[in-house]
């Protein structure tokens, strides 16, 4: 009779000890499972010529900015007037000249970037870098920001009006670079074919030219025509005419030298 007893208590303790165990695990409920986060699909990263040395960069994220915006008084003939309500978050300025730092012109009351330095603009890193604006009798001249954008491992830079890279932080910061932009007039200050070769030797991919005259019969500044500038290049150079004025800009480009269309290019 004792033993039965003793059997009893034990399993009565037993299940009681089962019971708590249970009891102290909840049943897992919709709070507890994990929450679905979703997150924006990114769009492309665009490059639009604006004209002259102007261009609109836009992140994967939205995120505008306009780089040396021209006085529609102070650019070649053949480029329209900087087009009325046109806006940005962020505008770089890499001189005071009047083809490059028209900051009234752009709309969105953006931030302005024009000292060398580090900066954040919405998605984009933005590095500026101490240049000049080209070699005079192998002097250099007025100064110039160099700017590179960067978003993830794309990586634009835009040399403003700065001729052949002399500094070494420049050329460490243009190296391997996606897409770089520089004013081409073919002139002593910026010598292109000189210029071509420096940004090879730096593993540059797509180069795009800017600041040229359009005619024979308007130079401006006697800065070369494009037609002329173009004859220049050494015959294996693959060169691409777009009659577009924007491209999406992806890591590792083509290797080429691109002439894109202005968007105020004029139609007179």
């Amino acid at each position: 009779m004792k033993s039965k007893v003793g059997t009893i208590t034990v399993l009565v303790f037993l299940m009681a000890l089962l019971t708590g165990c249970t009891r102290a695990t909840p049943a897992p409920t919709a709070t507890s499972l994990p929450t679905e986060i979703s997150t924006p699909v990114p769009g492309p990263v665009t490059l639009q010529y604006i004209g002259h040395s102007c261009f609109m960069l836009t992140a994967s994220d939205g995120t505008r900015i306009i780089m040396d915006p021209y006085n529609s008084w102070e650019a070649p003939q053949e480029i329209a007037q900087f087009p009325a309500g046109l806006t940005a978050d962020f505008v770089t300025i890499s001189h005071f000249h009047p083809d490059h730092d028209n900051i009234n012109g752009v709309g969105g009351e953006p931030k302005v970037f024009i000292e060398p330095g580090s900066y954040q603009g919405g998605s984009v890193k933005i590095t500026g870098y101490k240049s000049d604006h080209g070699l005079v009798d192998n002097v250099p001249s007025d100064e110039n920001t160099v700017f590179v954008f960067e978003i993830g491992d794309i990586k634009i830079v835009h040399m403003g009006a700065g001729g052949v890279i002399t500094q070494a932080d420049v050329l460490a910061a243009i190296e391997g670079a996606d897409i770089i932009t520089f004013d081409a007039d073919g002139l002593a200050r910026h010598p292109v074919v000189e210029m071509l070769e420096q940004l090879k030797q730096s593993h540059v991919h797509t180069i795009i030219l800017t600041h040229y005259s359009f005619s024979e019969n308007n130079l401006y500044y006697g800065s070369w025509t494009i037609d002329n500038i173009l004859k220049m290049l050494p015959a294996d150079q693959l060169v691409v005419r777009d009659d577009g004025s924007d491209i999406i800009v992806t890591h590792n480009m083509l290797e080429q030298v691109l002439v894109l269309t202005p968007l105020a290019l004029s139609k007179q």
